[in-house]
């Protein structure tokens, strides 16, 4: 028997996760993964509101989990909201503060960094830095790495090991989530 074809709902995996990690689910309880994944930038929901919308995003999510979960963490990270607003009046965060969920994304991913890179990337703090730039924060490792007293040279090689092995993750994770989506027919086919 041939598996039933469909027309798919996404352009690419990306859409996907954007939509899933931003899909409002304010009148439904959500679940641990659905607090980590809701947040970021806004992508394409063809219209799906309500209990469809949930339904769907629900089955992105089940796919993301499918995948290595290194690769399902970097996609994530990628895809949440760096920031969030702070009402504490404080001078120090000027109404915003780091994303709690994307700040233990970022560690967990440098933990992944120092377990798998060869020599190992010095001190936590800069491996931090590394990955918070490549997701888009304002941060500077070489500044980062300064402070630390750790050679510019050393700092320049250890950057482009992290950012390489964050882009590997990264990209292999996109691979095996487009063909899990495309397998179960969630991604349009081009014709």
């Amino acid at each position: 028997m041939e598996p039933i074809k469909h027309e798919g709902i996404f352009k690419c995996a990306q859409e996907a996760i954007v939509f899933a990690c931003n899909y409002s689910s304010q009148q439904y309880a959500m679940s641990a993964m659905g607090k980590i994944l809701q947040r970021g930038a806004h992508g394409s929901g063809r219209g799906l509101i309500g209990l469809d919308g949930a339904g769907q995003a629900g089955m992105v999510f089940a796919e993301l989990q499918r995948i290595d979960y290194w690769q399902l963490t970097t996609l994530v990270t990628g895809k949440l909201a760096r920031s969030e607003r702070c009402d504490c009046r404080r001078a120090c965060c000027r109404g915003w503060r780091l994303n709690p969920v994307f700040e233990e994304a970022v560690n967990q991913l440098a933990d992944y960094v120092a377990l798998t890179l060869n020599p190992l990337p010095p001190v936590k703090e800069f491996r931090v830095a590394v990955i918070m730039k490549y997701f888009g924060e304002k941060v500077s490792p070489l500044e980062t790495a300064k402070h630390l007293g750790i050679p510019k040279n050393a700092a320049e090689r250890h950057i482009t090991a992290i950012r390489k092995c964050v882009r590997e993750l990264e990209k292999n994770g996109l691979t095996a989530f487009a063909e899990r989506l495309d397998e179960i027919g969630m991604l349009m086919r081009n014709s």
